[in-house]
């Protein structure tokens, strides 16, 4: 098997649209049997799909680097159940949420997660995930019948269902890339923006590939190309976040280590210990539909130019 160059990018796939019979059938031959059983034990008829989409294109990622077939491809699971390759240093991830699949791999930890923005949003659940009360101005321009919301509270401004989701995903991505999961309360973690705020950066949009050296955003002073540390965790120290996009139906978000620790002395707002550079400028993300790689295991979306 091979090892990964510590340089290669982070290679990250979005894939839309659930499997039909057919396409089923073709997916589980990248499974080994036992797997698929485990799959087929779940009640509802989509999340077999999901998890099968999403266990396929990994194996099919990961068997490309490592020159193995995918129903080969040694996988296991953490302490906390993260699933992971057994005696290889690749690393991968997978999230799912409706018809999107979203899987990631490279030559260190990460976390991925993509959701579907929920309706409405309460102010308990908002405190439940960041941790705080509502912002002031979760909503930017709220009409009489929204002000009136129940879940408004003091501050009169309505719970914001994609501020809510972007919040969502960022944190799990985290809880992920520790291998938590939701063992912990996403609350517990600290997101410190640039600026000083908790809002997210400008996104890669979906139907977009984003490689490296490409910019992800607008920048600014201070800002390090939408990427956020994060603290609250000893285990999630040195770690950053950032959304992949989002859009008025789902977000979706990555968690990778950061780059070259900060100086011991530097400290950041609020006297925590500097959290470092933002990852490195090396990862790539594609949008595929299912019927573009389903058939397709080497027709240049899973070529190895990104290690």
């Amino acid at each position: 098997m091979h090892a990964p160059d510590a340089r290669a990018p982070y290679r990250l796939i979005l894939s839309r649209g659930l499997p039909d019979a057919a396409g089923a059938a073709r997916l589980r031959l990248d499974l080994p049997e036992d797997e698929w059983r485990r799959i087929a034990r779940l009640r509802r008829a989509d999340d077999r799909l999901r998890s099968l989409v999403g266990r396929a294109l990994a194996r099919r990622l990961l068997g490309r680097r490592l020159g193995l077939a995918p129903a080969d491809v040694p996988l296991g699971a953490g302490p906390h159940g993260k699933p992971m390759l057994v005696a290889a240093a690749w690393h991968f991830n997978i999230a799912h949420s409706g018809d999107l699949v979203l899987v990631g791999v490279g030559p260190g930890p990460l976390g991925v997660d993509v959701e579907h923005c929920p309706d409405q949003v309460d102010a308990a659940l908002w405190r439940l995930v960041t941790g705080g009360p509502l912002p002031a101005a979760s909503h930017p321009a709220l009409d009489p019948p929204a002000r009136d919301h129940p879940a408004a509270g003091r501050s009169g401004a309505a719970p914001d269902p994609r501020a809510f989701c972007a919040q969502w995903v960022r944190r799990e991505a985290i809880l992920k890339a520790c291998g938590l999961g939701l063992s912990v309360e996403p609350g517990a973690l600290r997101l410190a923006d640039a600026g000083g705020s908790d809002a997210p950066a400008e996104p890669v949009k979906p139907g977009e590939s984003r490689e490296p050296g490409q910019s992800a955003g607008p920048g600014g002073p201070g800002e390090t190309a939408g990427w956020t540390p994060v603290s609250g965790l000893p285990e999630a120290e040195g770690l950053w976040v950032r959304l992949l996009w989002s859009e008025p139906g789902h977000c979706a978000a990555l968690c990778l280590p950061g780059g070259a620790p900060g100086p011991d002395t530097a400290s950041c707002a609020g006297g925590r210990p500097a959290p470092g550079a933002p990852p490195p400028d090396a990862w790539t993300l594609r949008t595929l539909a299912l019927a573009d790689w389903i058939g397709a295991p080497d027709d240049g979306w899973n070529d190895d130019r990104d290690g």
